[in-house]
């Protein structure tokens, strides 16, 4: 019997750690806002510590005026008060959604980041 408490014990370990690691997953929001010629990582919640890139797959960009992306290869660009994301093969624009011109960066990342 002493044998089989402790693999119930070991079990109820793992399963306990397992579930803590499943929740130590990524706790912020992020995007992209687009201004113009200049482009900024908007985070909401913890920054993440490794460097981070405009134009990636699923990257979600925020435009607050009509232009390009910078540094996105080719002439990709979007509409004020639209939101997209970058498609998996990174070759074009997918639409999100729109926005109303007023509100916050935070509040977009937090809305629409991912």
């Amino acid at each position: 019997m002493p044998g089989k408490a402790a693999l119930a014990s070991v079990c109820v370990l793992t399963i306990v750690l397992a579930l803590l690691v499943a929740g130590c997953g990524k706790d912020y929001r992020q995007v992209a806002v687009i201004d113009g010629d200049k482009a900024e990582i908007v985070t909401f919640g913890p920054v993440p510590k490794e460097p981070q890139k405009i134009w990636r797959p699923g990257r979600v960009l925020v435009f607050r005026t009509s232009s390009p992306v910078p540094g996105a290869p080719g002439n990709v660009s979007g509409k004020a008060g639209h939101v997209y994301r970058v498609s998996d093969d990174q070759k074009k624009l997918e639409e999100v959604a729109e926005f109303q011109h007023g509100v916050p960066n935070d509040t977009l990342a937090y809305t629409f980041g991912k």
